[in-house]
């Protein structure tokens, strides 16, 4: 057995216990309390004390760990460590669907909210750690749901981001009270958007459909649609190019045009030369060249509108963008049109 697989499987077996793949930490196992009573009794203690908890996980979370700047995996730390946190599918699922939510208070405050999957190693660096096990997923939401609020934001995105990787469907309320919340930090309701469509499936899709159909602001509107190219729900790319068309707003169907074409969906590049033809707006015919810049085909859609009896700006837009492309056939048209 790898020594890899079989921290692996000590991590699985521990639950009230010491977490297999927390390494250096001063653990103090405490099964059968609650987040909030853990952080409750922390609240007294002037120091640093990491919480930590387990709870079940949709499968998007197996592989949640720390990475260098080339994301490959390097393990997580809970002292002074400027580590970036992210998930990949690069690695073979070895853990269960589960998730470690670890929250550190600093002087008895909540101060940053991490997790990890089981996979992750974790280095200590000799900190506290009260470590509850197993626990309710409701008793886990109600906390994180709480520390939205927490004014830094190691502590309010990393509660969205453990809520969003909940496998309870009750996640999904507070994520949605979040981004529905026109009194919130268009960053904090741009955060909820994020985490919905990415990790929520059909129900985050829906609620970012909800607001792009409803909400008065522009701005929020342009980060939803930007929220949808994280869907792996089948109609957002349609969704988007609805937006392209029906928004009122002509920077929300520019961003459409552009997040679009990020999509690579099929059709993408005859879509945005179809609102290129048909778009009143200067601003989003503008954008819609740009977009076709952004298209893996993009050189091919480029040389077309150079080639056709469009207006001249629009021609002109597409030149500037083919002289951005290391395409060898964008040089070469540029030079045929040099050579008139």
């Amino acid at each position: 057995m790898s020594i890899l697989m079989g921290i692996v499987l000590a991590a699985i077996s521990v639950h009230a216990g010491a977490p297999a793949t927390i390494l250096e930490a001063r653990i103090e196992a405490r099964a059968g309390t609650t987040p909030a009573a853990a952080l409750a009794e922390v609240a007294r203690d002037k120091g640093e004390t990491w919480v930590g908890w387990s709870v079940p996980a949709l499968p998007k979370a197996a592989e949640t760990c720390c990475f260098d700047q080339r994301f490959k995996r390097s393990g997580c730390s809970l002292g002074e460590g400027k580590d970036s946190w992210g998930t990949t599918s690069q690695d073979v699922r070895l853990g269960p669907d589960e998730l470690y939510v670890l929250v550190r208070t600093t002087g008895g405050a909540p101060s940053r909210v991490r997790m990890v999957s089981p996979t992750c190693l974790v280095h200590g660096g000799d900190r506290r750690l009260i470590w509850l096990g197993a626990v309710d997923a409701g008793a886990s939401i109600a906390t994180l749901e709480k520390l939205l609020d927490g004014r830094a934001e190691e502590v309010s995105d990393g509660a969205m981001a453990a809520l969003a990787f909940h496998a309870d469907p009750r996640a999904d309320a507070p994520i949605e009270r979040r981004a529905l919340d026109r009194s919130a930090s268009k960053e904090d309701r741009q955060q909820a958007m994020f985490w919905a469509a990415n990790a929520r499936g059909p129900s985050g899709y829906r609620l970012v459909e909800r607001i792009l159909s409803s909400d008065p602001s522009g701005e929020i509107r342009e980060h939803a649609v930007f929220a949808l190219t994280q869907s792996e729900v089948p109609e957002a790319p349609e969704r988007i190019r609805r937006v392209s068309v029906e928004d009122k707003d002509a920077e929300v169907r520019a961003q459409a045009l552009f997040w679009l074409a990020q999509t690579q969906d099929e059709g993408a590049g005859k879509w945005i030369v179809s609102r290129l033809d048909a778009d009143q707006s200067e601003h989003v015919r503008e954008q819609a060249v740009f977009a076709l810049s952004q298209l893996e085909d993009g050189t091919d859609w480029l040389l077309d509108i150079v080639r056709s009896k469009r207006d001249v700006e629009t021609k002109r837009r597409a030149l500037f963008w083919l002289g951005q492309s290391d395409d060898p056939r964008a040089l070469t048209e540029i030079e045929k049109i040099l050579d008139k």
